[in-house]
């Protein structure tokens, strides 16, 4: 039990169990009589071979003021706990002083070494719900560990926002919106330029086919010379506009933001690997030199030498150098922050101590040279790099040759090649709208009729009779004093508060229950958070996928992908402005497979990338299940995510919008192209040279996303465009082009392809509608100050959507059991046919509970 690695879900007492009887199958042996009472010895001789690790590892000092910090006295317990609230620059300041006295605590970094991170989570977790008198409650050394695992992690995590608060402060100093705004209104004041333009243009459409010397000359007093006075003019507002914005943007960071700089220095450590990004690194050490020297000193001491190539962008040398050669501090520094941000965005530059924001070369598998032959058997790739170009090359030819036998033969569903102004463009009619069976509004009518309206929390209940998924909520405290009868009571009408965002209080004062609104406060608080709540998602998911009948839902290997903007706080670090759905709010990006079971979810920024929320979704889906299609909507067509896809084994099936300008790619220079696809191929073919030589090291990021060594968004952020670019990237760029010239290919011949996507993307588009019926508390607004308290809101509606859908598999299969449906049901009703209908559901009204009725679910169960 070393590390606390054989230990399943932790060290909890039915992990214990579970692994006990597990190691007696394996002996052959008989389990011994005293299961439970081995399991809570075992846990309890575990916990203090931790504990007194941990105290070993503290030294007097640290172990002083863990000790105090747990009497929260001064406060500091509760602001460690605390995430950071809106962007802001005195958020950033805030948890500069919150990072300064969390290290103060003199934790080692190496204090943990040698057990899993999911051991300390599970401690993390406890401290996270523990009062001062819950630490005062526990003997010395547990309360001393419990300390140690939330200021260690806390420590770390404050680190990781620290550096999403600076490059989101960055970002909003940076922004010319409002400048631009000011500067074109009063540009349209100052040059009266309307008449001349409308002259030319009208001159123009009456006399298309003139000269511009017969036709636009004469339109205008003063002819040629005014059209050149017009230009100069032109060219002189525009290198006006541009150091405006210059001076705009750098007034804004010399009289406000200018404060942080010095102390986020001091708090962070920046490292970079990357001899490309050293100007950076120089440009901060010399703003660390400078940082005690008073900011009315404007200018570097001509002696320094100051890094501008690769710090500062041409457009901004005028105001940074002037012209004596004088470095202006204050612009020089917005440059330099500018230029940090971008490298810590792409990974290239990164942070001591902190966790997403770490070395990069930590998320990628230590062990990958000595058992190279491993990861790519897991990956089911060759590993000879000739074998796989081969391969890859044979599938090109293949799909340009069925496009091209497709398009000539017009057997793809009327889809041509066109001239649309002078160029080539695919022509592919629109599919049409399919109409609804009519036997699946009969079907929900039957269910209906033969069960009547359900209570939505009665879907949540029976889901957990049948399932069990209550089990998964184990407590955060040393031990459960309550019946678990009770517990489990409890926990539904607290799911079904957060699932439909009435809240607590409502549930409480809403029914006949019996529970108070205390009861259900300390049973959210001791049980519901994230980790419990993925385990009773996977549980309920699971048994879903074993419950219902192939024949009716299929196997359930696709699964589309989409986001849905929520409404939230605004003192929500998460909150951002969306700019196409406008409004302040989050993304929850959904996986559901083609059956309407909902695989997996994330709470995301706006801008966070989708494509990296996609993989997240395929490789960290809670379901037994191995997805081998991906269906997403135009924001999948990325070079990266198609050739991350083809790596990792699934297909990325993305619905391409702009498919008419879309082109294929030959595999060699030489390979026919067929004469029907003439201007539809790409002349430059693909660079199989720079693929050959790092294979190894796509396979090796591969590998990393695979294992789940870090986010799917950290590790693609290597492969974002904008500056140097990292040495894989062009060959995942160039691998990207290739499976995507198969997918175009694929995409434009089959007619069922492209029906397939947009079906497979309807359901995803339905289950968000069904957000919005279930999650009508307080208008749809995702509450909560912290990302967690979000993402306990969005697990809790994933479980209710999910209980919906498993009751509904029930009692359609049900009806289908009758001969008489079975005959009824049509090809097309096989394919509309979803277990995503709430017709059958009471969402409002008085929120009752009764543990000893059952819904009679007959032959369903």
């Amino acid at each position: 039990m070393a590390g606390g690695q054989d230990l399943p879900d932790g060290v909890t007492d039915e992990g214990l169990r579970a692994a006990l009887l597990a190691r007696c199958r394996t002996l052959k042996i008989e389990p011994p009589g005293r299961v439970e009472r081995i399991a809570g010895a075992g846990r309890a001789r575990f916990e203090r071979e931790f504990c007194l690790h941990v105290l070993n590892g503290l030294s007097a000092d640290s172990a002083r003021s863990l000790w105090e910090l747990a009497t929260g006295e001064d406060g500091f317990l509760q602001e460690l706990k605390s995430d950071p609230g809106r962007l802001g620059l005195e958020t950033l300041l805030e948890e500069i002083r919150k990072l300064r006295r969390a290290k103060a605590l003199g934790l080692s970094a190496d204090l943990f070494d040698g057990y899993s991170d999911r051991l300390v989570a599970s401690w993390r977790a406890r401290a996270m719900a523990s009062h001062p008198s819950d630490f005062a409650a526990n003997p010395p050394a547990i309360r001393l560990t419990l300390m140690a695992a939330l200021a260690w992690s806390r420590t770390t995590e404050i680190t990781d926002a620290l550096v999403d608060l600076f490059i989101g402060l960055v970002s909003k100093i940076n922004t010319r919106r409002k400048v631009e705004r000011a500067i074109e209104a009063e540009a349209k004041k100052v040059h009266r330029k309307t008449e001349k333009l409308f002259s030319i243009a009208e001159a123009s459409l009456r006399r298309p086919e003139g000269t511009v010397r017969q036709v636009v000359f004469p339109a205008v007093p003063g002819g040629e010379a005014t059209l050149k006075a017009l230009v100069a003019e032109a060219k002189a507002d525009a290198k006006t506009f541009k150091a405006q914005v210059r001076t705009v943007l750098t007034s804004s960071y010399s009289s406000y933001y200018r404060r942080m700089l010095p102390k986020l220095l001091a708090a962070i450590e920046f490292k970079c690997n990357n001899t490309a990004y050293r100007p950076v690194m120089d440009a901060l050490d010399l703003l660390q030199r400078y940082a005690d020297i008073p900011n009315t000193t404007r200018h570097y001491d001509a002696s320094e030498n100051v890094p501008i190539q690769g710090v500062v962008p041409d457009g901004w040398l005028e105001a940074v150098v002037d012209e004596n050669g004088v470095i202006e501090r204050a612009s020089y520094e917005l440059c330099v922050i500018v230029s940090l941000k971008d490298a810590l965005r792409r990974r290239e530059i990164y942070v001591a101590g902190a966790r997403r924001w770490r070395n990069p070369e930590e998320d990628l598998p230590a062990d990958f040279e000595d058992n190279r032959d491993v990861h790519y058997e897991d990956l089911r790739q060759p590993l000879d790099a000739t074998v796989f170009i081969e391969t890859l090359k044979g599938a090109m030819r293949a799909s340009m040759a069925a496009c091209g036998e497709a398009v000539a033969r017009n057997k793809s569903g009327g889809t041509k090649v066109r001239t649309h102004r002078g160029e080539p463009r695919w022509h592919i009619p629109d599919l049409g709208k399919l109409t609804v069976p009519e036997n699946l509004r009969a079907l929900h009518t039957e269910v209906a009729a033969r069960w009547g309206i359900i209570d939505l929390l009665d879907f949540l209940k029976e889901s957990d009779f049948v399932t069990d998924f209550t089990d998964a909520f184990a407590t955060v405290a040393t031990r459960e004093a309550t019946p678990r009868e009770v517990i489990r009571k409890r926990l539904l009408l607290v799911l079904y508060a957060l699932g439909t965002n009435v809240g607590i209080k409502r549930v409480a004062d809403g029914g006949r229950h019996g529970e108070t609104e205390a009861a259900l406060r300390a049973t959210r608080h001791l049980f519901v958070n994230r980790d419990n709540l993925r385990k009773a998602i996977a549980t309920l998911v699971n048994a879903t996928r074993k419950m219902r009948d192939p024949l009716w839902w299929g196997n359930g290997t696709a699964c589309a992908s989409d986001s849905k903007k929520f409404g939230s706080w605004s003192s929500n670090l998460m909150t951002e402005y969306h700019a196409r759905y406008g409004g302040p709010g989050v993304m929850i990006y959904w996986h559901v497979d083609r059956k309407s079971v909902c695989v997996y979810s994330q709470l995301r920024s706006c801008n966070a990338s989708e494509i990296a929320a996609m993989m997240e979704g395929v490789l960290r889906h809670c379901t037994d299940a191995t997805i081998d299609r991906q269906y997403t909507d135009s924001h999948g067509q990325s070079l990266v995510g198609f050739a991350f896809s083809y790596l990792l084994g699934f297909k990325l099936l993305p619905r391409m919008k702009n498919i008419a300008r879309q082109k294929l790619v030959k595999a060699d220079a030489d390979d026919q192209v067929p004469s029907c696809l003439t201007g539809m191929v790409a002349d430059k073919p693909i660079d199989w040279k720079i693929i050959a030589q790092q294979y190894d090291q796509m396979v090796k990021y591969a590998t990393a996303l695979r294992l789940g060594m870090a986010e799917a968004e950290q590790v693609l952020r290597r492969f974002t465009r904008g500056g140097p670019k990292h040495p894989t990237y062009k060959a995942i760029e160039e691998l990207g082009k290739a499976v995507k010239s198969i997918f175009v290919a694929e995409y434009v011949a089959l007619q069922e392809l492209r029906r397939e996507i947009h079906e497979g993307l309807q359901v995803v588009e339905n289950w968000n509608s069904a957000n919005t019926d279930l999650f009508y508390g307080s208008a749809g607004t995702l509450p909560g100050s912290d990302k967690e308290h979000q993402e306990v809101s969005m697990l809790s509606l994933h479980l209710l959507q999910s209980a919906l859908v498993f009751i509904n598999i029930l009692l359609v299969q049900s009806v289908l059991k009758d001969p008489a449906w079975q005959k009824k049901m049509t090809d097309a009703d096989k394919r509309g046919l979803s277990p995503l209908f709430w017709s059958n559901a009471n969402l409002y009204g008085r929120i009752d509970i009764d543990m000893d009725r059952r819904l009679d679910l007959g032959l369903a169960a």
